[in-house]
């Protein structure tokens, strides 16, 4: 899926990053990426709405704010991988300026285009109420909100709960509410159209090949996700997936930040250790069947190896 770059690998050990550490992906080479800094920018909500409206950037940041913190995953994330971020993002309450709008009584779908000719779209019933048309991001380092960076979407992006990040386009230029679906750019070239995030998790420490201490403590950590679903529990194995042991949750900041876990493990004999995790929703545990991330996201059980001395 497109250009990629990767995140942090140390994530888990921030709850919150801020943008220098999130991933990239993009359709286009790096030299096509749009740069809107320093040009006139206009937000259009058109369509099947009964007051169409054409903001600028200041005309969005004088609405009432709001405040998400919201993680990002990439459908192409392989299992154990980094293309994914948590961040605490501001901006503007996208069924709030539907509402403005005023979508028609046929309009069914909302269709997302941006500065890069990428296209989205969704049914308008499945729109989340947390929906957001982000500015900003918070900068943990800083203590303080800077605007987006061009990588990831200045001046305007999309975050939608509970998606993947194909579903949410940066650099956003126009929406159109519509009466009939638009496929979009990923999907037409085979990704799901619905793009729906699976429950993960990942072990960020130790890392693979680590050469550990018979009977020396070691937390184990990682992180879980599950998109709008909460993540209920976390377990671990030190056996490679014969027996299963409750790792602590730590506490969210939000229904959409992944969660951080954490596991004291005293190795017992010396030898090679698989180390794996899961996390558990209401549906139960994730899926531990093995599956590329095409078309609609991987699944499977990350797994690290080291070796007790």
């Amino acid at each position: 899926m497109g250009r990629r770059r990767e995140g942090a690998r140390k994530a888990s050990a921030s709850l919150l990053l801020g943008q220098g550490s999130l991933y990239q992906v993009s359709k286009n080479p790096p030299f096509l990426d749009p740069d809107l800094r320093g040009r006139p920018y206009r937000l259009e909500v058109a369509g099947l709405v009964d007051r169409p409206l054409v903001l600028s950037l200041q005309d969005l940041m004088a609405l009432p704010a709001r405040e998400l913190v919201h993680t990002l995953i990439c459908i192409s994330n392989p299992v154990g991988e980094d293309l994914v971020g948590c961040l605490r993002w501001k901006g503007v309450s996208l069924p709030a300026l539907l509402e403005r709008a005023g979508p028609k009584r046929e309009a069914r779908y909302l269709r997302f285009e941006a500065a890069d000719g990428y296209v989205e779209s969704l049914p308008l019933a499945e729109l989340p109420e947390d929906a957001l048309l982000a500015y900003a991001a918070f900068d943990p380092e800083r203590g303080g909100y800077e605007p987006l960076w061009p990588s990831h979407g200045y001046p305007v992006r999309l975050l939608l709960p509970g998606r993947y990040g194909m579903k949410q386009p940066k650099w956003l230029t126009r929406i159109r509410l519509e009466a009939e679906k638009t496929l979009g750019y990923w999907a037409e070239r085979g990704w799901s159209e619905e793009a729906r995030v699976r429950p993960m998790s990942r072990i960020d420490w130790p890392p693979p090949g680590a050469s550990l201490r018979v009977g020396e403590a070691l937390e184990v950590r990682g992180i879980a996700f599950a998109g709008e679903k909460p993540v209920l529990a976390v377990e671990v194995s030190v056996d490679g997936g014969k027996g299963w042991e409750r790792a602590e949750l730590l506490p969210a900041p939000g229904p959409y930040a992944w969660r951080l876990w954490r596991y004291l493990w005293r190795p017992e004999a010396p030898g090679r250790q698989a180390l794996l995790v899961r996390a558990w929703t209401l549906e139960g545990p994730q899926d531990p069947t093995p599956r590329d991330p095409l078309p609609d996201g991987a699944t499977g059980l990350h797994r690290v190896e080291v070796v007790v001395r």
